[in-house]
């Protein structure tokens, strides 16, 4: 299969009603272990096979330890299913340890009318922007995206911790979900980055995911928009806020995010 197929590598295979076996792939890392979006990527395949009938609207994860290349289980426990929304948790183990916890909310449509998200970004044409060559990033599974970069590069000793552009995968099917999604918004560098003048080693600790309606559907004919702030910062540990929009200024996702200082 192509290493850069995310549609293709992101399968989860049963392995009983509610335990599932995965291959992590060689080629996704990010350091020693796969990068935080394939892991949650994998648990939300996990949840949606268990629970197929109502969307995902919110997913929280915590990666206490790396996922490294080759064989996974993944055990999805049940907490609550009501009737009109489900609550899974999965445990990604390897060698007997959680390399990544997710917990998903599950649920149907509330009918509620009342909508408002932040000011959409001012993106232009996502045409007009050039994509970066695949060997600019360092990270082995950057490779797998296509970046159209309109804010400051990583350690480009900024004023401002922050970070734009465009981003979809290389490769996978028509459409996007869920996972893809998890993934997209964890592909970019930590808008921190922008101030450093070079490599500074973090990890994502802690990671939420909020899939708003422009979630549904989403054709990989066109990119998606990411923007991300880094507003709190202190001993070692720093929070920002991303955000995924459609090119015509729908919002996808907000994807809160605490990551450490490892040195």
């Amino acid at each position: 299969m192509p290493m850069n197929d995310f549609s293709e590598v992101c399968t989860v295979q049963p392995l009983a009603a509610d335990r599932f076996g995965i291959a992590v792939p060689d080629g996704w890392q990010q350091g020693r272990g796969a990068f935080g979006g394939l892991g949650i990527g994998f648990a939300v395949r996990a949840m949606q096979a268990i629970e197929p009938d109502r969307a995902l609207r919110v997913l929280t994860a915590e990666l206490p330890g790396p996922l490294l290349v080759g064989e996974a289980a993944i055990d999805v426990i049940t907490l609550r299913r009501g009737k009109g929304t489900t609550v899974l948790e999965a445990h990604v183990k390897q060698a007997g340890d959680v390399c990544v916890r997710v917990s998903g909310f599950f649920g149907r449509d509330r009918g509620d009318e009342r909508s408002w998200v932040p000011t959409p970004p001012r993106t232009g044409r996502w045409q007009d922007v050039e994509p970066l060559p695949e060997s600019t990033l360092p990270p082995r599974f950057a490779s797998a995206f296509e970046y159209r970069v309109t804010g400051p590069l990583p350690f480009s000793a900024g004023k401002e911790p922050r970070a734009e552009g465009w981003i979809r995968l290389r490769g996978g099917g028509p459409t996007w979900g869920a996972p893809e999604v998890a993934a997209m918004a964890d592909a970019y560098w930590p808008s921190c980055f922008a101030i450093e003048n070079g490599p500074r080693p973090m990890a994502t600790v802690a990671y939420t995911l909020h899939l708003h309606d422009g979630a549904r559907q989403l054709s990989s004919a066109e990119p998606l928009f990411y923007r991300a702030k880094c507003d709190v910062a202190g001993s070692g540990f720093l929070f920002e806020r991303r955000e995924l929009w459609t090119a015509d200024g729908q919002l996808v996702a907000v994807n809160p995010q605490t990551f450490i200082v490892i040195k």
